[in-house]
């Protein structure tokens, strides 16, 4: 029996009711719980229940989102107190001062070369200045500490907690394979970059200096009387010693001039935003990654399968120094034939950097007469003595004849500092003169700042090659990186950057005939559109 006037659609104790009234019906039909008065009951129930559980769930997730988000930003300004140092700024959430950063990357002229360097080094001394040489900042889209000092930076360079692994851009990896030099880490970078590194030191580069020497003079006797883009000519000239270096392709087969042409694709699209839509320079560049390798495969195939005694289609095995890196393995299997190939053509691609050296010394030279006779006088002194003696061939040994020619080359290093810094990821917690550089967080070792530093390099903006009387300090000069990633190829870019210099002086005058001046600092350092030089043939030494 249900009382009067009581809401039987609300009573949690109707369901009770119902059930003993069907079971034990009453005489009074009319106080019976019906089924019909049961369903309106639960219908009301669940609408409730829905509206209050969809309340709190709402509730919950809103409380976690601000929870969340109070906790990133409050970690976003906080995380850094335990860096190197504790001064810096992480500026805006996710982009961090890469705005800032960006606002150089601009175009700038090479009169204007020492401020351009300049907006780099400029933003970088700005916050030297307010923080201390190092500080925490956030770029790249991560966390960093930036480290300006000639000791921090070999820090970095160096790695001797063995902590810091490559920070190189996925277009590395996308464009060069995940077996690029750049992208290998651990004991397998160490083994690889010995191996090559063996085979690009003195004994390899004396035995096949007449060779380069033959395609440089051939390269550079087709230029008398000619106007040409110099940065293209040079980069071709290169590439070709690059393949026959690296694959023993002979510089005078046509394939070669197919892989020479292909490499001047890939490179820009190393350091280009990875879109790979037609008519993109990444997507140019990797279409012409897989031409290469339906080069470069079949003769990794041919000296595997033919060994040090068999012989190549297109390339001369005994000019094919790493069967070592054939025979590598790595947990028991040998290197496959694609990551031979993805090892080698990242060594081979740091091409831009010769061409944009030999051009920028040639324009210097070109606007500084005393400079040019003293090197005129240098080559032409050496070519005297060759000639006098009966040789014709370039060695190794005559660079050593060539000392202002050699500070000439290391003055446009230093000067354009083709890669204006290094990027490192820690892979742990790193302990550095009492604090922290925290894992996951990137390191950058700007080169450029160093290089532009007036107390190393009075008045940086001048070209001045007599600055380097001495040979350069280690400590202080980072043309080619150092440590256990120093670029495998400096003594091989030395020489044939030298040799071009050599043949160009001793044989040509020249006239800058189109080049807009303009130029790049970031990502790397690059002179853009075509350097036109017009050569003629100087007059025969007496």
């Amino acid at each position: 029996m249900v009382p009067q006037g009581h809401d039987k659609a609300r009573d949690p104790s109707i369901f009770l009711q119902y059930i003993v009234s069907t079971h034990f019906p009453p005489e009074d039909a009319e106080a019976c719980i019906t089924m019909k008065d049961f369903e309106e009951n639960a219908q009301s129930e669940v609408g409730v229940m829905s509206r209050e559980y969809v309340n709190a769930v709402t509730l919950v997730v809103t409380a976690l989102c601000v929870v969340q988000v109070v906790r990133v930003l409050w970690n976003w300004q906080t995380e850094g107190l335990r860096s190197i140092p504790t001064k810096g700024s992480l500026g805006w959430p996710i982009l961090g001062e890469m705005p800032s950063l960006l606002r150089c990357v601009g175009t700038y002229t090479l009169e204007s070369c020492p401020r351009s360097h300049l907006a780099f080094v400029s933003w970088l001394r700005e916050r030297v200045e307010k923080y201390g040489t190092m500080f925490k900042t956030h770029v790249l889209f991560r966390p960093a500490i930036m480290m300006t000092t000639p000791e921090e930076i070999r820090f970095v360079l160096d790695d001797p907690h063995k902590k810091l692994s490559n920070g190189a851009p996925e277009t590395f990896k996308r464009l060069l394979g995940s077996f690029n030099v750049f992208a290998l880490e651990g004991q397998t970078h160490r083994d690889i970059h010995k191996i090559l590194a063996d085979l690009a030191l003195v004994p390899e580069l004396k035995r096949k200096t007449p060779e380069f020497d033959r395609l440089i003079r051939h390269s550079v006797s087709t230029w008398n009387g000619r106007t040409l883009d110099l940065l293209g000519a040079v980069q071709y000239t290169f590439f070709k010693a690059m393949t026959f270096n690296f694959f023993g392709i002979s510089w005078e087969h046509e394939i070669a001039d197919k892989a020479a042409a292909l490499l001047s694709l890939v490179l820009p699209g190393v350091i280009s935003v990875p879109i790979n839509l037609p008519g993109t320079a990444f997507y140019k560049a990797q279409n012409a990654r897989k031409k290469l390798d339906k080069i470069f495969l079949p003769i990794i195939q041919e000296m595997r399968s033919t060994g040090s005694d068999g012989s190549s289609k297109y390339a001369s095995v005994e000019n094919f120094p790493y069967h070592s890196l054939l025979k590598y393995e790595i947990n028991g299997e040998q290197l496959s034939d694609v990551a031979v190939i993805d090892i080698l053509l990242s060594t081979i691609l740091s091409g831009e950097g010769p061409s944009t050296v030999v051009s920028i010394a040639l324009i210097y030279l070109k606007k500084n007469p005393p400079m040019l006779k003293r090197a005129q006088a240098e080559v032409d002194q050496l070519r005297k003595q060759k000639k006098e003696s009966g040789e014709t061939d370039f060695s190794l040994s005559d660079l050593r004849d060539l000392k202002y020619l050699t500070q000439v080359f290391n003055e446009a290093l230093r000067i354009t500092t083709i890669a204006p810094g290094a990027v490192r990821s820690a892979t742990a917690d790193i302990h550095f003169k009492g604090h922290v550089i925290p894992k996951g967080w990137i390191t950058v070792a700007p080169f450029a700042l160093i290089h532009m530093d007036p107390e190393l390099y009075p008045e940086p903006s001048k070209f001045n090659p007599d600055r380097f009387e001495n040979p350069p300090n280690p400590a202080s000069f980072f043309p080619f990186g150092r440590g256990n990633r120093a670029c495998i190829g400096k003594q091989f870019t030395r020489l044939t950057v030298l040799m071009i210099l050599y043949h160009i002086i001793s044989n040509f005058t020249w006239e800058v005939v189109n080049f807009t001046g303009k130029l790049k600092h970031l990502p790397t350092f690059r002179l853009l559109g075509k350097v036109e030089i017009a050569f003629e043939s100087r007059a025969e030494l007496s």
